[in-house]
């Protein structure tokens, strides 16, 4: 069973390595550590400009194995996912980022649950008024923390992601948001102040969304390399519009030749009273080790209402760009406890920009 394994993970990386080097062979070279914008996914691959009409098709795909305690080795294609954005000399801009999660897979979907999902990720219309404030309406990822704002497979480190981006709040809303950029004692500060009324646009069936919800988050560029950021939201949820939910949220990031720390942090209160609180964050380290080869290292707790446990966990992998456009990712989980929100295991996935 285990040799089997191995040679399903050799396979997923030696098929999705050849998928890399037949499409994107002339990408540009960008630093993964810079990160796109959140409407610039397409700048590390080619992506398709429609001349003449501001049009940019691109997407990425993932080839995904799992080998995790208790459950069936298994390789499936995670995501495919295709974004356009339309912009013009006009103020006004639009994006899509539409994603079929689950398509194929070695197992069947009733055995290991696997979900078979297209989601809208994001739909929206930008109006830039100036660089102090551009006003979005549209479905969009919910503006907390770093990583649910950019957790694509190619612009991130792991192929897991912290328990506390996908467990203390809804990921996406629909509704308006105001974003820009201000200056405060001669410092910049990135702005997001973001409100909906819920009526989310095809919610995604794993997540209880919004009912109503609003909030504001900041990001303080300390220097070159240190960002420090805040956000705030209050929020009640479809299935529970009783319980109110205020959540705090501090997060960071800081870079050196040697090393990148980053980090988050949640607590969200209830007004049900201290028992439905939930709390928790995550470190994440990354190391140089060669030119296009990484180190990842996080450490992760989260203690959520739903269970009484306090889940802990450890991730230890690296990370491959094989070209600019093409993302190798190898890592191990240590979850203590056995529980199922921190699962021991591998993972390990290859993502192509195109």
């Amino acid at each position: 069973m285990a040799r089997q394994a191995g040679i399903k993970m050799i396979v997923s990386f030696a098929v999705a390595g050849l998928i890399g080097i037949t499409c994107v062979p002339a990408l540009a070279a960008t630093d993964i550590r810079e990160g796109p914008s959140a409407t610039e996914y397409g700048s590390f691959g080619q992506s398709m400009n429609l001349a003449d009409r501001g049009l940019t098709v691109g997407g990425y795909a993932s080839v995904q194995y799992q080998d995790l305690h208790n459950k069936e080795a298994h390789l499936s294609l995670s995501h495919l996912s295709m974004f356009v954005w339309w912009e013009s000399e006009s103020r006004l801009k639009f994006f899509s980022e539409i994603d079929a999660q689950g398509l194929l897979s070695s197992v069947s979907r009733h055995e290991e649950n696997e979900r078979h999902y297209l989601s809208v990720e994001r739909l929206y219309f930008d109006y830039a008024f100036n660089d102090s404030l551009t006003l979005r309406a549209g479905k969009y990822l919910t503006p907390i923390g770093r990583w649910n704002q950019g957790h694509a497979d190619p612009l991130v480190w792991t192929t897991s992601r912290p328990m506390i981006t996908r467990d203390l709040f809804p990921t996406n809303a629909t509704g308006l948001m105001a974003t820009g950029n201000l200056s405060l004692f001669a410092r910049p500060i990135e702005y997001i102040v973001f409100a909906s009324t819920g009526n989310e646009l095809r919610p995604d069936p794993d997540q209880d969304p919004f009912n109503s919800s609003y909030g504001v988050r900041l990001n303080i560029p300390i220097t070159d390399n240190v960002q420090l950021g805040w956000s705030y939201a209050s929020f009640d949820q479809l299935a529970m519009r009783e319980e109110r939910k205020t959540l705090y949220g501090a997060d960071f990031t800081w870079s050196s030749p040697h090393i990148d720390l980053s980090g988050e942090a949640i607590y969200r209160k209830s007004n049900a009273g201290g028992m439905r609180d939930a709390k928790g964050g995550f470190l994440q380290s990354v190391i140089p080790l060669q030119e296009r080869l990484w180190a990842v290292a996080r450490v992760e707790a989260m203690r959520d209402p739903e269970s009484p446990d306090l889940h802990k966990q450890m991730v230890l992998g690296v990370n491959y760009r094989y070209g600019p456009a093409t993302l190798l990712k190898l890592e191990f989980l240590h979850g203590f406890g056995g529980d199922q929100m921190a699962p021991k295991g591998l993972l390990s996935s290859v993502s192509v920009l195109f």
